[in-house]
């Protein structure tokens, strides 16, 4: 090789090592700028992030609740003889009966609900079914959405009045 042909790939050398140097430093600073407003727009995702959680919580407490359907649990006091047809047929007179005594909760808002009343509309009222009394007694009331009343039935008179006497 000629001498010329070393000085022109020496040349070619020192300037595509010399332009590879600027153009790293150029592209470098575009890096961290663009780096440094990644780590920004993080930092402003997650407060954004933690400010829509909050405001999601506080509606959600905001939400009025509503009594939206009442379940009645009937059981039957122990000692009380009756067949499986029998309990049957008054559990779902009874579930009748007070759903339809408590049908003006429904669509009550549950915080100004004045739920001691609830016990008192059914404790110890009596119900009358094939002419046999029932004696109905609270034994627990869960108010929300979904409203809850668990009671017991006990037959005032158990003997059936239906059978003739001998």
């Amino acid at each position: 090789m000629s001498g010329r042909f070393k000085q022109v790939a020496a040349a070619f050398l020192i300037g595509l090592l010399a332009g590879g140097a600027g153009v790293n430093s150029l592209v470098g600073k575009q890096v961290d700028r663009l780096s440094l407003a990644n780590s920004s727009l993080h930092e402003q995702l997650a407060a954004t992030e933690k400010e829509l959680q909050q405001v999601k919580e506080s509606l959600k407490s905001r939400q009025t609740q509503v009594v939206s359907s009442l379940d009645v649990h009937v059981s039957f006091a122990p000692g009380k003889p009756a067949t499986g047809y029998d309990q049957k047929k008054v559990q779902l007179f009874v579930e009748n009966k007070v759903r339809e005594w408590l049908q003006p909760l429904l669509g009550q808002e549950i915080g100004t609900l004045n739920y001691l009343l609830i016990p008192q509309i059914i404790d110890l009222r009596q119900v009358e079914l094939d002419g046999i009394k029932y004696t109905l007694k609270v034994k627990l009331v869960v108010v929300s959405q979904r409203t809850a009343v668990y009671l017991e039935v006990a037959p005032e008179n158990p003997v059936n009045t239906r059978l003739p006497a001998l």
